[in-house]
C-alpha cells in the first residue's frame, strides 16, 4: 500500500516543478502588458537614487538629457540577461555616432550578490557606456516597481531569479517612451531605436 505522505525525493520534485510553473506564470504576468494593455497610456518608470558600479551615486536626474534604454536582471543569470545586454550593445554599436544619444542601463534585481564590484566586472563584457546600477534591496525594489518589473527568487542554494525581460525606452526629459522584446536581435532593436534618435 502506497504511503500517504511524500518522501523527501517526492517532495523536492514537486517543489521543483511548482517552482517552474510559478515562474512561468510571474513572465507571463510581468509581460501581459506588452500585448493586452499595449493600447494604453502606461506609467512606467519614475525617480531612482541608485549606485553605479564605480560605487558613484546615480540618480535619474542624472541622467536627463538622454535616451535611457533600460532593462533589469542580475549578473548570475545564465542565458535571458546576457542575451539582452549582448543585443543593447549590438544595437548601440549599429547605430553609430546617433548611440551616443543614448545611456543604456542595467538595473539588478539581486543586491545582496550584485555589488558595484561584480557589476563592475559583469558590464565590462558589454557595451562600454553601460551602467549596471545596484542599492539597497527596498530601493530597487521600489524601481522594479515603477518599471512594471516582476520577479520571484527560489530558494537561496539556487539563485535563480526569474523575471520579466523588458527593455525600456524611456525619453531624455524621463518619459516613458516604448518597450521592445528581449529576444529581439541587435538589429531589430536598432530598427526600433532609429525613429526616435533621427
Amino acid at each position: 500500500m502506497r504511503s500517504k505522505h511524500q518522501g523527501p525525493r517526492q517532495r523536492r520534485a514537486f517543489a521543483g516543478l511548482a517552482a517552474a510553473a510559478a515562474g512561468i506564470l510571474l513572465l507571463a504576468a510581468g509581460l501581459l502588458w506588452l500585448t493586452g494593455e499595449a493600447a494604453r497610456p502606461l506609467a512606467v518608470g519614475g525617480p531612482f537614487a541608485l549606485t553605479d558600479q564605480y560605487g558613484r551615486p546615480v540618480t535619474d536626474r542624472d541622467l536627463r538629457g538622454k535616451y535611457l534604454l533600460v532593462t533589469f536582471g542580475y549578473t548570475h543569470c545564465r542565458d535571458v540577461c546576457p542575451t539582452t545586454l549582448a543585443a543593447m550593445t549590438g544595437a548601440l554599436e549599429e547605430l553609430g555616432a546617433s548611440a551616443r544619444r543614448v545611456q543604456p542601463l542595467f538595473i539588478t534585481l539581486d543586491p545582496a550578490r550584485d555589488t558595484p564590484e561584480v557589476l563592475r566586472r559583469y558590464v565590462a563584457r558589454f557595451a562600454p557606456s553601460l551602467l549596471g546600477l545596484t542599492g539597497p534591496a527596498d530601493a530597487l525594489a521600489r524601481v522594479a516597481d515603477a518599471y512594471r518589473v516582476v520577479s520571484m527568487a527560489h530558494a537561496p542554494a539556487d539563485g535563480v531569479i526569474d523575471h520579466s525581460s523588458v527593455i525600456y525606452l524611456m525619453a531624455p526629459d524621463g518619459h516613458y517612451l516604448a518597450p521592445f522584446p528581449s529576444e529581439g536581435s541587435s538589429a531589430e532593436l536598432a530598427a526600433r531605436l532609429a525613429p526616435y534618435l533621427s
